[in-house]
């Protein structure tokens, strides 16, 4: 069984470590971005620094210049890989309500059938991380990256893997969702299966990435290589809302 790659820029640029790889334990991130809709939420956000957390990572109230996320994140004072049952180096804050309730909602509620998963990636292997590899390169190669607004003349519209699937086009999240769908149909648990909407701080972009926990580790799929990869640090992304099931989270950072 292969080991999952290293890190996003090892994967993609050959083992080249990116610039904000060499510098991200060195220097303060930068702001989160702006692009990702208004959160409304139902529990207030917290506005002291809290108490040290598991590991000894200490909260900071953290003001947020995106007028389209809550008025205040966290982060913990040194960010280098994430704390145990997190991943992408943040920590993550149970939220309320959020602007993509609806959508999260009617794409999580889709289904692919078994036979619909074996007709078109094959038989899911009895390794896990073999299908996770599987269903990662197949979506990545088949559905060609397509903006929102030249798909459906919207700024952002989560189409859901059935759509994505006839359609062979998507962005980000619709990627990711479709990944999402194969691998339940696969038999893995959605409760297992997290849909992240982070920023790229390398393309200097937002995107949307889904993580799967497996044996007590989260792994990251990525439209961006088709190598699945060990999800415990940033690889490049500033994680900023999580869906899985019923539960929303913003992260910490």
């Amino acid at each position: 069984m292969e080991p999952a790659a290293a890190s996003k820029s090892s994967a993609i640029l050959g083992g080249a470590p990116s610039a904000l790889d060499q510098m991200r334990l060195a220097q303060e991130a930068t702001d989160a971005s702006a692009s990702l809709g208004t959160l409304v939420t139902t529990e207030p956000f917290p506005t002291t620094t809290l108490a040290p957390a598991a590991g000894g990572v200490r909260w900071e109230p953290l003001e947020c210049s995106s007028p389209s996320l809550a008025s205040t994140y966290f982060r913990p004072s040194a960010v280098g890989t994430a704390p145990a049952g997190e991943f992408l180096a943040s920590r993550r804050l149970k939220i309320g309500h959020t602007s993509f309730d609806r959508d999260w909602q009617r794409v999580n509620d889709e289904t692919i059938s078994e036979g619909q998963f074996v007709r078109l990636v094959g038989s899911p292997s009895d390794d896990r991380l073999a299908t996770l590899r599987s269903v990662n390169q197949w979506v990545n190669q088949r559905i060609a990256y397509t903006e929102d607004a030249d798909l459906f003349s919207r700024s952002d519209f989560w189409a859901g893997a059935n759509r994505t699937l006839m359609l062979r086009r998507g962005d980000c999240e619709d990627i990711a969702l479709t990944k999402m769908q194969l691998l339940a149909a696969a038999g893995i648990p959605k409760s297992d299966m997290i849909l992240t909407i982070a920023r790229d701080l390398v393309r200097n972009a937002d995107h949307a990435v889904l993580i799967v926990r497996y044996n007590g580790q989260h792994y990251l799929l990525d439209n961006s290589t088709d190598d699945v990869l060990d999800a415990s640090s940033s690889h490049d992304y500033r994680p900023v809302l999580s869906f899985s099931g019923t539960q929303a989270w913003l992260h910490g950072y």
